[in-house]
This record gives structure tokens, C-alpha cells and sequence, in this order.
């Protein structure tokens, strides 16, 4: 299968994104500062199991439009459904990782009517002060180290312990290709900037979907307990946590998968 590129439009916003497969509906959010090819060879794996898959690459991400301004997590929900919108899609299931779990979670409370199910993945709602400080290290990496440096900063962050050890050259591999340029860092800078004053608790709380919490017991940068706390606070929240994952569940265990995909099922 190869994927049909699109182009969806938001006032003076444009999204580029990819649409993959026949069935069930499935938009894949993006972590901080990151765009489609974040996901991979997912919405292949998505395809072959009879579900339509969306990724997109949001503002801020090149080709997408530039952004202007502050980010803000209304927008970035707002635009899901821009894409779901030009792919000819009326309700689908989302699935977000890190800062997409928050945009999903955005997303799922202005929009009930659309979203059936909810997969969070390394994210969670409740904000506590050690949070707020990695999003501060975030903002910061971004906005002064240079380029070449990015990925030694951040990609020791981005796997647990376990993945890290076991498949060092795909680490290397991706920490070569870790170099965003300048309006991927721009775009980085304002969503930990965002981060720092997001509240998802009551954005949590009108959540009416199912909603899969997910976490690697590994991951040094969104605390498990704090994945789990969130799952409380969903009206239909459920938590599960990986031993042998860190902050990028999809990639490490290959169990996340199939737990997200029999969620989505059900």
C-alpha cells in the first residue's frame, strides 16, 4: 500500500498530511516538534489490518504552514479535524503520543460527536512541577543548542533503558536524523512554552470516549504515575503500563501495538 498525500485547509492554516488503507478511521497526533514521519511504518501496519490511517505533519512542520504566534492546544485539535475533514472522514478514533495525547484529549472534548475511541500514549493530563521543568529543558534545548548538538541532548530521553541497550543502531539511526531546522525549532519552543501552563485536567473530565492511558515503566520523561492519575480522572479511562518501554511505547514494544489495536476493536 502506498499512501495518498492530501492537503487540508484551516482559515490560513494548511496541513499536508497522508491517508493509507480502507475501513475504521485512525488519526495518529504527534509528540513535540514532531510531524508524520514520526509514526513510521504504523500506518502501513494500521492499513494491513483494515484501517483507514491518517498522519499529518501540523503547523509548524514543514510543508505544513509556519506558525504564527503562540501555540495553543484549541488550535491543534481543531486542526485534526480540518484533516479528517479534506480525507472525507466524519468520526475516527485518535491516537496520541506525548503532546499528541493532550492535543487528542483537546480534541475529544470540543469535538464528542466525532471521536469514538482514545488511545493516550506517554501522556498525561495532570501537570506536576518536575513535568513543568522538562518541558522548561525542552524550551530551552530548542531555542540554543545547535542543530548538530539536538539529539544528544534529547534522544537519550526519548527510549528506556531496555531499547536503548538492545537496539543501539536503530538509536543511532534516529538520533542522525534528529536535526530539526529552524521552524521545527521554532514550533518546539512554543509548544513546551504551551506545556508549561497546560491544565488537561478539566479538558480530562469532558472526555466522554473510551480512553486507553499507555506507559513505559522506563520513560524519564512523563511519569508513569502520572499516566495512570490520568486515567482516573477520564469518565472512561483505563491504564496500562510496559516494563520494557520507555517514552516512544510503539516503537519498543511491539505488545503496545497490539494492545491499542484490540482497544480500538473492541
Amino acid at each position: 500500500m502506498i499512501p495518498s498525500p492530501g492537503i487540508a485547509t484551516r482559515g490560513a492554516r494548511t496541513l499536508h498530511y497522508q491517508s493509507i488503507g480502507e475501513g475504521r478511521a485512525v488519526a495518529l497526533l504527534p509528540g513535540l516538534g514532531s510531524g508524520s514521519r514520526l509514526f513510521g511504518t504504523l500506518p502501513r501496519r494500521f492499513a494491513r489490518g483494515g484501517v483507514h490511517a491518517l498522519t499529518y505533519d501540523p503547523v509548524g512542520v514543514t510543508p505544513s504552514s509556519p506558525l504564527e504566534g503562540a501555540f495553543r492546544f484549541e488550535d491543534a485539535a481543531d486542526d485534526v479535524f480540518a484533516v479528517a475533514d479534506a480525507a472525507g472522514i466524519e468520526s475516527l478514533d485518535l491516537i496520541g503520543t506525548s503532546l499528541g495525547g493532550k492535543v487528542a484529549l483537546v480534541a475529544a472534548a470540543r469535538h464528542p460527536e466525532r471521536v469514538r475511541r482514545v488511545v493516550l500514549l506517554a501522556s498525561a493530563a495532570v501537570v506536576h512541577e518536575r513535568a513543568k521543568r522538562v518541558y522548561r529543558f525542552f524550551e530551552a534545548v530548542a531555542g540554543g543548542l545547535p542543530a548538530d548538538r539536538f539529539a544528544d541532548a534529547v534522544v537519550p530521553f526519548l527510549f528506556g533503558r531496555t531499547f536503548i541497550e538492545e537496539r543501539p543502531a536503530v538509536v543511532d539511526d534516529i538520533a542522525r536524523a534528529t536535526r530539526p531546522d529552524d521552524a521545527r525549532r521554532a514550533l518546539m519552543v512554543a509548544q513546551a512554552r504551551a506545556l508549561q501552563d497546560f491544565d488537561g485536567v478539566p479538558w480530562a473530565r469532558a472526555v466522554g470516549a473510551p480512553t486507553l492511558c499507555l506507559a513505559g515503566a522506563e520513560d524519564t520523561l512523563t511519569d508513569v504515575e502520572d499516566v495512570e492519575q490520568t486515567a482516573k480522572v477520564l469518565p472512561r479511562g483505563t491504564f496500562r503500563s510496559f516494563a520494557r518501554a520507555g517514552h516512544s511505547l510503539l516503537l519498543e514494544d511491539a505488545s503496545v501495538f497490539e494492545a491499542v489495536t484490540g482497544f480500538l476493536e473492541r
